[in-house]
């Protein structure tokens, strides 16, 4: 019986390919599309989670500010923490992680690595990475050693084994290999190449400095309100009476391991998750399996007309109504499954290119990634269920002796069950095109807002671990060079600042007022080299930058530069606050200028107080503004004279503007990713509303004749069969609107800075939806209009 069902089907889908092949592109599509969103889902959501004993392992967040405001949250706590909590009753392990860019050299070989951290020796014990060679227990337990992953070591050494050779770590310190790690999985925020341990740095323990991330396994996850009674005890304690007083808070808060890439407040290693985008790529696979879906249904009914006559002579000849409903389900599992083989195929050669799409590495199949075909098996029998249910129901339904009359054939129902799915079809693809618009439009703000700071045609050099004769020495011979223009330095990037510093001491306010303020430390030409307007005050000089290169600390003299928000918050006029003398983290000095606002963060938040000053004991990058006209050969000339200068350190640039995007990659991938399944929805909402413009047609075909025969123009007939598919496409439109209005104008919210929701927006979503269905419609229409009138009526 099976079998025969089985011959059936595959001669009816054979019979009517136009049928079977939209069926069949517009369910592969859609399980391609689902295939590599449920890819990246898990990898999104298995984050940190396979860890052996994950619901033990917390990371210690600082949050400090003063009582009433804004808490800064930071990932970094001080080094001495650790220390101090290690002897709790409730903690298991404590390990510090810190990370560096380092530059690295073996034998010839050398290249500047952002993905160098020390850790504490338990690291491979707390966080379960599989080594290849190498004891987890003794890999990290004496200085100037080194753990590598399995990529570097065929990097550096070949097919050689690593352990036990040397590397130079920054030109001279040598670090010997004492195991190799498996390269660290796409889903844990901790990537690491090299893994030093951090018994090396040797480090003072204090209060004062926090850049350390503090991880804990506690003994037993509940008793983590006893941890937090005891971390919320430790930060009271290291605030003075004067300072409790104030209003000042500072805290430690634990944060699950498994939390921290999709729900943590605090800035991380790598660029953070977001939950919220994880959900729209969930209702983009679902909402393309379902349009799908509908589409089937769709066409299905449609063709009961078609497949009438079929029903009522097999009645007629004996068959049930549940024979009738087995074979009509076997149609739909068979062009399911091959469906689900032609998507699986696509999503397979889709893999890389979507891969560098959304900047992953997933792959099907691998630790974990079979569980996609168990989900897929789930799909395939869900698919064929919803998509065939109905028209078997309604086809095995029909009544032998009215379809034979025509009665039933002449009339079938579900008419406006189809027109419903048509409706929706097109909702969802105008929400995802104005949500793709709404995406791009804030993309295009962000790039084109001025941020107070000039980014463009700025080189930034990395690895610089020189002092400041030496940094003159390399500044004066770029300064030498053709289309260089200006030269500076900073310890970190200028448009994303986490520096956490506060100011206190400050002349004309209460003694224990204090200030949480970003810092950056600079060098003396950056304020003219990153095009920074000065409102109040003058630039530095000469002997401003002999004031703090003193030998002594203590004899050293500070001078600082506040922004707008800074100068406001501490209630000063610019004018005022020049000269003013404050405290930076125990750095004693006056105010020299007050600065025009800039961007010096992400824009989903507000610009901050911002303190900017010189200190040439911490610059990490070195920025070359050029003229603009060859950078080409710029590059070329700064890459030889930096091998002349700086030989053990590999040269290792990138534009400023690279940092900046790098803010908003999550967003620049949302909008890739929502544009393209935006344009996979439209085809197959247009592949449906084709296959039923298809059938339509065909059951007008008498009706067309006459009204031909009659004196009808092409243009009427194919106005006459247009005017009803466009009615629904202009109610998708007014139920989609709304909601895509609602969304947008909440992703908007989240940016502190952001573009206006123009109507012209939702006009243009709108116009292209109803040009392309149009276009739909009028291939099929077109075609039946333009049929010879004699032919039609012969055919009926």
């Amino acid at each position: 019986m099976w079998k025969n069902y089985f011959r059936i089907a595959v001669k009816n889908l054979l019979k009517r390919k136009l049928y079977a092949g939209i069926n069949v592109f517009g369910l592969a599509t859609a399980i391609a599309c689902f295939v590599l969103l449920s890819l990246y889902l898990e990898n999104e959501w298995t984050y940190d989670r396979w860890y052996k004993n994950v619901s033990e392992i917390y990371r210690i967040r600082l949050d400090y500010g003063v009582k009433g405001e804004k808490l800064v949250q930071t990932a970094v706590t001080p080094n001495i923490l650790a220390t101090t909590i290690k002897g709790l009753p409730e903690v298991q392990k404590v390990v510090r992680v810190y990370h560096r860019n380092v530059s690295i050299r073996y034998a010839d070989k050398s290249a500047n690595e952002n993905r160098f951290i020390y850790a504490d020796a338990p690291f491979f014990q707390l966080f379960s990475f599989p080594l290849k060679t190498g004891n987890a227990a003794t890999v990290l337990n004496g200085p100037n050693m080194v753990v590598i992953s399995a990529s570097m070591a065929k990097k550096y050494f070949g097919d050689t084994d690593p352990v036990g050779k040397t590397l130079m770590i920054n030109g001279d310190r040598p670090f010997q290999v004492t195991g190799v790690a498996v390269d660290a999985p796409s889903n844990t925020h901790l990537k690491f190449d090299f893994v030093a341990s951090y018994s090396t740095l040797q480090l003072r323990e204090y209060w004062g400095s926090a850049n350390y991330y503090t991880y804990v396994q506690v003994q037993n996850p509940a008793q983590l309100s006893t941890l937090q009674a005891s971390l919320t005890a430790i930060g009271k304690q290291q605030l003075s009476d004067e300072e409790r007083s104030g209003g000042a808070v500072l805290n430690f808060v634990p944060e699950r391991v498994s939390d921290i890439h999709l729900y943590s407040v605090a800035a991380d290693m790598e660029e953070r998750g977001d939950i919220r985008y994880n959900y729209i790529f969930a209702l983009i696979g679902g909402m393309l399996l379902i349009i799908a879906c509908v589409n089937f249904m769709n066409l299905a009914t449609a063709r009961s007309t078609e497949r009438s006559r079929e029903v009522g002579v097999r009645k007629a000849l004996g068959a049930h109504r549940g024979q009738l409903f087995w074979q009509f389900m076997m149609e739909s599992a068979l062009l399911t499954g091959i469906a689900m083989g032609v998507g699986l195929l696509l999503a397979k050669l889709l893999l890389p290119a979507f891969n560098q799409l959304a900047d992953t590495q997933l792959q099907m199949g691998g630790a974990g990634g079979y569980r996609i075909y168990f989900v897929l098996i789930g799909v395939f029998v869900l698919v064929s269920f919803v998509t065939g249910i109905y028209p078997a129901l309604f086809l095995s339904g029909f009544r032998p002796v009215q379809v034979l009359k025509g009665s039933q054939a002449a009339t079938p129902k579900g008419r406006g069950i189809r027109q419903s799915l048509v409706v929706f079809q097109f909702a969802a693809s105008v929400f995802f095109i104005i949500c793709t618009l709404i995406v791009q439009r804030q993309m295009q703000y962000i790039q084109h807002k001025k941020l107070g700071l000039d980014r463009s045609e700025v080189l930034v050099l990395s690895g610089f671990k020189g002092d400041a004769q030496q940094l003159a020495s390399l500044k004066g011979q770029l300064l030498q060079l053709s289309g260089v223009t200006n030269v500076t330095a900073a310890a970190e990037s200028p448009v994303f600042i986490q520096g956490g510093y506060s100011i206190n001491n400050i002349e004309g306010r209460q003694p224990n007022y204090e200030l949480n303020i970003n810092a950056l430390p600079i060098e003396r030409d950056f304020l003219k080299t990153m095009g920074i307007a000065l409102l109040a005050g003058e630039d530095l000089t000469h002997a401003d930058i002999a004031d703090i290169l003193k030998e002594k600390s203590e004899e050293r003299a500070y001078h600082f530069f506040l922004n707008e928000t800074a100068v406001k918050k501490l209630g000063w006029a610019p004018e005022v606050a020049v000269g003013k003398r404050i405290t930076l983290n125990g750095r004693v000095g006056t105010v020299k200028g007050v600065i025009r606002d800039f961007h010096f963060a992400t824009m989903k938040s507000k610009i901050e107080p911002v303190v900017i000053f010189p200190e040439y004991d911490w610059f990490h990058e070195i920025y070359v503004k050029t003229g603009g006209s060859d950078n080409r050969q710029v590059i070329a000339a700064i890459a030889a004279l930096w091998k002349e200068k700086l030989p053990a350190v590999p040269f290792d640039y990138h534009f400023l503007d690279d940092d900046f995007n790098r803010m908003y990659q999550s967003e620049y991938r949302v909008g890739a990713v929502l544009g393209t399944f935006a344009t996979l929805v439209m085809v197959v909402s247009c592949l449906g509303l084709l296959g039923l413009a298809t059938l339509t047609t065909q059951q007008r075909t008498r009706e067309i004749g006459i009204r031909k025969v009659l004196g009808a123009s092409v243009t009427s007939v194919v106005a006459m069969l247009s005017k009803d598919f466009i009615k629904l496409v202009l109610m998708a439109l007014v139920i989609a609107i709304p909601v895509a209005w609602f969304v947008g104008h909440n992703w908007l919210n989240a940016f502190a800075y952001h573009a206006s929701l123009s109507i012209w927006l939702f006009l243009m979503a709108g116009a292209l939806v109803i040009l392309v269905a149009l276009l739909t419609v009028s291939l099929q229409s077109v075609k039946t209009a333009t049929m010879n009138p004699v032919k039609s009526l012969r055919s009926e």
